[in-house]
């Protein structure tokens, strides 16, 4: 797993993440300047009403079908459109099937905790199914993310309610407590 972890890992940050930021940053900066929204029900969560880009490629591309394309928390910390896509920039492309997963609790492994840490706790740890690996490591004020989302608690199932019970998506976040 480590080897073919780490190279998977390495692939997805020089394939997956390089092109999306050169042809994202552009393109997301020009869209939450010009392109037309809509308000409509979020997909992964339909009580919640979100902003969609009109243009469905765009949308495709640049949107988010789970928070909209600027949450309002995160609009409420003085937040865009655009530096929410530098923070995702993986978007709704974690829906294709290559790039993403659903999680199979059959296939779940990992090393490190059994549990996501607790916000503030510290904790590591990697987990994967098959080929989509993901690790994370948190102190008490700050953490790291890397690869796929999947967590050693997937193993129990994810619920409907969960976004990542449509998708794993792939990350690179730095998170503060």
């Amino acid at each position: 797993m480590t080897l073919w972890g780490l190279l998977t890992f390495l692939l997805v940050e020089v394939l997956v993440f390089l092109p999306l930021y050169l042809l994202g940053i552009p393109a997301a900066w020009l869209a939450s300047r010009y392109a037309k929204t809509v308000i409509r029900p979020s997909v992964v969560y339909p009580r919640n009403r979100v902003a969609y880009y009109v243009n469905p490629i765009l949308d495709w591309w640049l949107g988010n079908w789970e928070d909209g394309i600027c949450p309002e928390w995160w609009a409420s910390l003085d937040g865009t459109p655009f530096t929410w896509f530098l923070r995702n920039p993986v978007t709704n492309l974690r829906f294709a099937r290559i790039l993403g997963t659903r999680p199979d609790p059959a296939r779940i492994r990992y090393v490190g905790s059994s549990r996501m840490p607790e916000e503030g706790r510290a904790g590591w740890f990697i987990c994967w199914q098959g080929p989509y690996v993901g690790m994370l490591w948190q102190n008490t004020q700050w953490g790291v993310w890397l690869g796929w989302k999947v967590k050693p608690e997937d193993r129990l199932g994810v619920h409907a309610d969960c976004y990542r019970y449509y998708g794993v998506g792939i990350a690179a976040q730095l998170m503060r407590f």
